[in-house]
């Protein structure tokens, strides 16, 4: 598969290769070089790990009191609020 270097040499990984590895949003990649090719790794915790356990750490904040966890909490930010 191919990706182009972007500005400030940044690429995109495709969707495919994300989905088969378990890349996320907020995920912490190891990059390395091996042989003259480049390696990109996930490394720790996956986004959704660190989501579940916020869970309960904004009780008290006046906008996110009523939600169950961060995963609710980014979907209201990003726009996609659920009817209540």
């Amino acid at each position: 598969m191919k990706a182009k270097v972007a500005r400030r040499y940044q690429i995109t990984i495709p969707e495919e290769v994300r989905e088969e590895v378990g890349i996320n949003v907020g995920d912490v990649v190891d990059v390395s070089s091996h042989e003259g090719k480049v390696v990109i790794e996930r490394v720790g915790r996956n986004w959704g790990e660190v989501m579940r356990e916020t869970r309960g750490a904004w009780k008290s904040h006046p906008a996110f009191a009523g939600m169950k966890d961060s995963v609710e909490m980014v979907h209201w930010l990003r726009g996609k609020r659920a009817k209540r």
